[in-house]
């Protein structure tokens, strides 16, 4: 029997902790990002085993690369149905791996940081975006957040930014 049997959680919770972020990575293609961070997920019991597959599917043809500052990063996500409960996961890359552009689809962007969006609900989705792309549309934080230097920094200093604690 799993021992890691999970508790429910209220459901306007983000999920984030150390165990989903990976600093340092090094990925050959923007697919293995994809697949490492949804089974990240899914060993939290956030999102179904297929989550990997259904956010490269959606990745293929709704880009999530955007062209920031002083690096690329990127948004990959699936719809709802795969989710049980919200979470987020990250990757910071020693070397990038491309992403296309979400605005120019015809565009390959190389990204640095990933962010992989796990929403229960499509209007708790568009406010997680909203709120990441206002803090990332600022340099200066995106270099922060990739200098972390454990996934305990990486996670204290995320959830500080976008007030992960106070929207519970």
């Amino acid at each position: 029997m799993d021992s890691a049997v999970r508790q429910p959680r209220s459901k306007n919770v983000l999920v984030f902790n150390e165990e989903l972020v990976s600093l340092n990575l090094d990925a050959p293609d923007a697919r293995t990002v994809i697949d490492l961070l949804a089974s990240k997920l899914h060993s939290q019991g956030l999102v179904v085993a297929e989550y990997g597959q259904q956010t490269y599917l959606r990745e293929l043809e709704h880009p999530t690369g955007l062209p920031t500052r002083p690096f690329c990063i990127a948004f990959p996500h699936a719809d709802a149905q795969g989710v049980s409960q919200s979470g987020l996961a990250l990757a910071v890359l020693t070397k990038p791996v491309n992403f296309k552009n979400m605005g120019d689809p015809d565009e390959e962007l190389p990204v640095y940081l990933v962010l992989m969006l796990a929403n229960r609900d499509p209007a708790e989705q568009i406010t997680t975006l909203r709120n990441l792309a206002v803090l990332f549309g600022k340099p200066d934080q995106l270099q922060l957040l990739r200098d972390q230097p454990t996934p305990q920094a990486a996670v204290a200093w995320l959830r500080r930014e976008l007030r992960l604690d106070e929207a519970a």
